[in-house]
């Protein structure tokens, strides 16, 4: 019986990290703001993957990811094309919600409640737990 229990525990492993959050603000090298949270941009992170959604537009794909305290990397990005099928898009396709096309967010801040990531190319991004 212990076996069947503890072989179907599937628990956050991320700390911090897992859940859902908000984009605040998305800022770029030159200070210029490219979304705010009436954009509606959410990441959620669980287990080994992400999932990435903007309310306007229908966006919404999910990833496979890798985390360590210093860094997230995404990759693999599936979109879903209908009738119970998935198709493997472009890491391009993530760059409208903040996410760059090598896949690496810097953790600059990570709390319960608060999360900010730096991308190679000097974006900052901040969120709040949702």
């Amino acid at each position: 019986m212990l076996i069947a229990v503890t072989g179907c525990d599937k628990r956050d492993c991320n700390g911090d990290l897992d859940g859902m959050w908000q984009l605040l603000e998305w800022r770029d090298k030159d200070d210029v703001v490219k979304a705010t949270k009436e954009d509606m941009i959410f990441y959620c992170f669980q287990l080994q993957m992400a999932s990435f959604q903007r309310q306007s537009g229908e966006f919404f794909i999910r990833t496979s990811m890798e985390a360590t305290p210093e860094k997230i990397r995404i990759y693999n990005p599936i979109e879903y094309i209908g009738n119970g099928h998935d198709k493997i898009q472009p890491m391009s396709i993530l760059s409208e919600v903040g996410v760059p096309e090598d896949g690496i967010l810097w953790v600059q801040t990570l709390t319960g409640s608060t999360m900010v990531l730096k991308t190679d190319g000097q974006d900052i991004l901040t969120f709040r737990k949702y």
